[in-house]
């Protein structure tokens, strides 16, 4: 099943890898040949490299878990998958696990292979890997709730909540023209950002954020198991 699965994954893997080549020009550590300000040396060190490996860990996660469960439904395989007697949350929780165990891969190979590119040898930051890790959790759980709530564009909406990661300026904007309480509960719905933050910074300074670190599972889960209860009263004859 798992090998059927990764053949079926083969483009969207290739595509997890164009993303990282793109990433890899775009993260400063590996194209800085002095640090002038000592202020800067973590972010421009092993660690620093924890939110690109951020930023490619969600990126991957939305490319892998496009239209993975609305696709079958839509497209009528998930009448077929499940006239056999199979449960649709085996198997739709093997695919997010085998999703989820690709984009950290695809995480770890960036941090190592980008070293040696671009340094000649590894430093070190595998600690900075827990970034990823709660990233790729994060739009785990986003992508399984909306491709189960979607019967469409599932990944498109995820890329727009990934947005603001990018280009924080949104909210700001966002923040003066909503009224306050639209306001909170968007920060609500959209990905913790702030927290991840928190975590990035307690990463740099050596000094984990642990309560960040439980607000962004705890919101993973939420939409894991929002997921899962559609999945599990849904009809599929």
């Amino acid at each position: 099943m798992i090998g059927i699965l990764l053949r079926d994954l083969r483009w969207r893997v290739l595509l997890v890898f164009l993303v990282a080549l793109v990433l890899y020009f775009l993260e400063p550590a590996f194209h800085q040949h002095d640090v002038a300000d000592p202020e800067f040396a973590e972010e421009l060190g092993p660690i620093g490299v924890s939110a690109t490996l951020a930023y490619l860990a969600g990126l991957a996660m939305i490319v892998l878990l496009a239209g993975f469960v609305s696709s079958d439904r839509r497209e009528g395989y998930a009448q077929m998958y499940f006239s056999q007697p199979t449960s649709p949350l085996a198997f739709y929780a093997l695919r997010w696990v085998l999703a989820f165990a690709i984009a950290i891969i695809a995480a770890v190979a960036f941090l190592i292979v980008g070293q040696f590119v671009a340094w000649g040898g590894a430093r070190g930051g595998g600690s900075g890997l827990l970034l990823p890790l709660l990233t790729a959790s994060v739009y785990g759980g986003i992508m399984a709730f909306l491709s189960v709530a979607l019967p469409r564009g599932d990944a498109w909406v995820a890329f727009i909540l990934f947005l603001p990661t990018f280009f924080p300026q949104v909210l700001d904007l966002l923040q003066t023209t909503m009224p306050p309480g639209a306001y909170r509960l968007l920060l609500f719905a959209l990905p913790p950002q702030t927290a991840l933050q928190d975590v990035y910074q307690g990463l740099l300074l050596h000094d984990l954020a642990w309560g960040s670190v439980v607000f962004v599972l705890g919101y993973s889960a939420a939409w894991l198991i929002a997921a899962t209860l559609m999945l599990r009263f849904r009809e599929w004859a």
